[in-house]
This record gives structure tokens, sequence and C-alpha cells, in this order.
């Protein structure tokens, strides 16, 4: 996968604005993978996009709860480019090239289903996987918002796609975006389980 081509993985619940952006993407030499609704829904919308599953050869399992925590993504999501240790773990456990990360999480703080079933919209692999990139935002671009989904478009269509041409600055904002999404996240689901 990639030759040497940025590569976006895409797992939104919220999907306001991601075809736009995998069009926006695909458009700038970007190759797309994707948990399995959202890559469904970019097929569906004409976009080549790789099942997460299929990228990573496990299958969603335990009713959907375990998809995307898996070594290849979580190395791609945190390996340092230009590190030397890092790039030799990557060829030695294959790791997956990720540059962009544009992850939301389940709808829990919205959700009223029966408690039992409420358990079940608690995410776990999206905040993981944001958090990761998030630390790594140097290397990787944190996208926990669609509304930022823009910003990032037009600068790398200012550097011909190239993802470093997303600069430092928006990075590390982006960066806070994500963690201040997972930690108002977490606290929803810690006040929930509280509330009894």
């Amino acid at each position: 996968m990639s030759g040497g081509r940025p590569v976006a993985l895409l797992a939104a619940s919220d999907k306001r604005g991601l075809v736009e952006l995998g069009r926006g993407l695909v458009d700038l030499g970007w190759e797309l993978v994707a948990t399995s609704g959202t890559a469904a829904l970019l097929r569906e919308s004409g976009l080549a996009a790789a099942d997460i599953a299929v990228t990573t050869g496990l299958p969603t399992l335990l009713g959907g709860r375990l998809k995307s925590l898996h070594h290849r993504v979580f190395g791609g999501l945190l390996r340092r480019r230009g590190h030397d240790a890092d790039e030799d773990e990557v060829r030695r456990f294959d790791f997956l090239r990720i540059d962009l990360l544009a992850c939301n999480f389940y709808p829990f703080e919205r959700a009223t289903p029966a408690k039992d079933r409420r358990i079940e919209l608690i995410d776990v692999g999206g905040p993981a996987m944001l958090r990761a990139a998030a630390k790594n935002h140097a290397s990787v671009v944190p996208l926990a918002d669609p509304d930022d989904y823009d910003a990032v478009l037009a600068a790398l269509e200012r550097a011909a796609g190239d993802p470093r041409g997303v600069s430092p600055s928006l990075r590390q904002a982006l960066a806070a975006r994500a963690f201040a999404r997972t930690a108002a996240y977490d606290s929803a689901i810690a006040a929930w389980l509280e509330a009894g």
C-alpha cells in the first residue's frame, strides 16, 4: 500500500464533510484507508478506500468492539518521521503509513438508549487513535472536528498535497482540539457512570 503516496485514515461517526475531505485528498494524490462504515460511504461516493480490516488482516471482532486496535495502525500513528530507530521498526513490523487521521466518536453524549445499549456507544479505538495522532502531530495531522477539514485541505492544496504543507502551528492547534475532544468525551462518560 501507498508506494510513497500520503495516506489518510478516516474513522468517523459524524460523517459531515467526509466525502468532500476524501475527494480533496484523492485529488491531491492521497490514498484512503477507513473503518468499515466510513469505507462503505466513501466507496458509495465513487472514492477508492481500503477497509482497515483488509489492510490489517484483522476482521472486526467482538461484535464491533475491536477493529482499529492493531499494532500496524498504532505503529503508523506513532512513528516519528525521520527517526532512524522508528523507521527500522516500521519496516520490520510492517506498520501502516498514516499521514492524517480524521476521527470522531460514537455519539455517546447525544444517545439516550437503555443503559446496557449505551455502554456499547463508548468508543475505545477512536479516542485511542486520536490521542496517538495528536501526540505525534509533528508527523500525523490529527482531525477531530469536521469544521477543520477545509483548513487542512487548503494547506495541503497550497503544498501540492505534501503533508508537510500543514504548518506546525496548525498541527499543534489541531492536536490541542483533539485532546480537548477526548477529555470532554471521557468526562461525559464518567458523569454518566457516576450518575448511576
